[in-house]
């Protein structure tokens, strides 16, 4: 695996697991969204949003968008 390739299956991985742990009180979307505001680097919501626009077969819905909220 290429190191693009592990970075973003990480992202992948940490983004899913943000959407299941958040408490599903309210919109869990803004949520996420508001977790990935606060605590991701710009480099890391933009490889997030680069991994949602080619290939998001493998993201939680809630993740796609909060992904769409941060545009």
């Amino acid at each position: 695996m290429s190191g693009v390739v592990e970075q973003d299956a990480r992202l992948v991985v940490m983004a899913n697991q943000i959407a299941n742990n958040v408490p599903p009180v309210g919109d869990v979307s803004e949520q996420v969204a508001e977790h990935l505001r606060k605590f991701w680097t710009d480099a890391m919501r933009a490889d997030l949003e680069r991994i949602t626009e080619q290939s998001s077969d493998q993201l939680r819905e809630e993740v796609i968008a909060a992904v769409a909220l941060l545009a």
